[in-house]
C-alpha cells in the first residue's frame, strides 16, 4: 500500500504548481522581497521556470515587484485569503465577553462585523440593556461609506486595497449625512486612522448613532469592527470622543487575544 501512495504522488503532482508554492512559502519567511534571482538561488530552479512562475503570480495579484528595488513580495491578497480563512465562529468567541462588558459599562448594543469582499456582515451582537434598543440579526449586511465598521476596518488596509473595495460602487445617500463623495470619504478614512475610532452620525440610518474601532489580528491586519449603536439621543454627537476612546480600549483587548502585540 505505501508503495502505490508513492507512485501516486509522483504521476499526479505538477511541478510548476510545486515550484509556484514553494516561492510563495520562500517569500512569507521573506517579508523584505527577493530578487528573481535570489529566488532561483535559494529554491535550486532554473531562471527560466521562476521568471514564467513569477509572472503568472503578480498577474493574478498574489505577488507584487518593487520596480525600484527589484523585490518581490507577498501581496496583500494573499494576507487577505488568509484572513478569510479564520473561522468566523472562533472570531466570535474571542469577542463575545469583550462585548457583553462593553455593553455592561456604556448600557448600548454591541456589534461585531466583518468585511466579507466589498459588503460588510454582523457576525454577532450583545443586546442594550436599555428597554428601546436597536435589534439586528447576525448576518445582517451593511455598506462600506455609511457604516461604523465599514470606516474601521477600510481606513486601517492598505490604500489600494480601500480602492479596489470601493470600485464601481456607488456611495448611496441614506440619510441627509451621508457620505456620497469617494474624494471626502477617503479624508474620513484618514482621519479615522489617526484617531483609531470611527463614527456613524446618522448616517446609515437617520437618528441612529454609532461609535466603533478596528480590531486586528497578529499581523497588524484589520479582521473586524467592534462598536455600539444607539438612539441619538443617547449617544449624541458630544460624546462621540469619549465613548469612542472607550470602545477602542475593548477592540484592543480582542486583538491582543487574536495574537496583535502592542507597540
Amino acid at each position: 500500500m505505501k508503495k502505490a501512495k508513492v507512485e501516486l504522488k509522483s504521476t499526479y503532482n505538477v511541478p510548476n504548481l510545486e515550484r509556484g508554492l514553494s516561492i510563495i512559502e520562500l517569500l512569507a519567511t521573506r517579508t523584505k522581497g527577493l530578487t528573481l534571482a535570489e529566488i532561483t538561488e535559494t529554491l535550486s530552479i532554473t531562471k527560466s521556470s521562476a521568471f514564467r512562475i513569477v509572472s503568472t503570480l503578480i498577474f493574478k495579484n498574489y505577488l507584487q515587484k518593487n520596480e525600484t528595488t527589484k523585490k518581490i513580495t507577498l501581496s496583500r491578497k494573499m494576507l487577505t485569503l488568509g484572513i478569510s480563512s479564520m473561522n468566523e465562529q472562533s472570531l466570535v468567541e474571542h469577542s463575545i465577553d469583550v462585548m457583553r462588558a462593553l455593553r455592561d459599562e456604556l448600557k448600548e448594543s454591541v456589534m461585531l462585523g466583518v468585511l466579507l469582499g466589498s459588503t460588510g456582515t454582523i457576525l454577532e451582537q450583545v443586546p442594550s440593556s436599555h428597554p428601546v434598543k436597536l435589534f439586528v440579526e447576525p448576518g445582517t449586511q451593511f455598506d462600506l461609506h455609511s457604516s461604523v465598521g465599514g470606516k474601521c476596518i477600510l481606513a486601517h488596509v492598505a490604500g489600494d486595497e480601500a480602492d479596489e473595495k470601493l470600485r464601481g460602487k456607488t456611495l448611496t445617500k441614506f440619510t441627509e449625512n451621508t457620505i456620497t463623495s469617494k474624494k471626502d470619504f477617503k479624508t474620513v478614512l484618514k482621519q479615522v486612522k489617526e484617531i483609531g475610532y470611527a463614527v456613524d452620525n446618522s448616517e446609515d440610518i437617520q437618528g441612529i448613532n454609532c461609535v466603533g474601532a478596528p480590531i486586528f489580528n497578529e499581523y497588524g491586519y484589520p479582521v473586524a469592527a467592534l462598536w455600539i449603536t444607539a438612539p441619538y439621543g443617547r449617544l449624541p454627537e458630544s460624546e462621540f470622543d469619549a465613548k469612542g476612546k472607550i470602545v477602542k480600549k475593548y477592540a484592543m483587548q480582542i486583538s491582543i487575544k487574536l495574537g496583535y502585540l502592542t507597540h
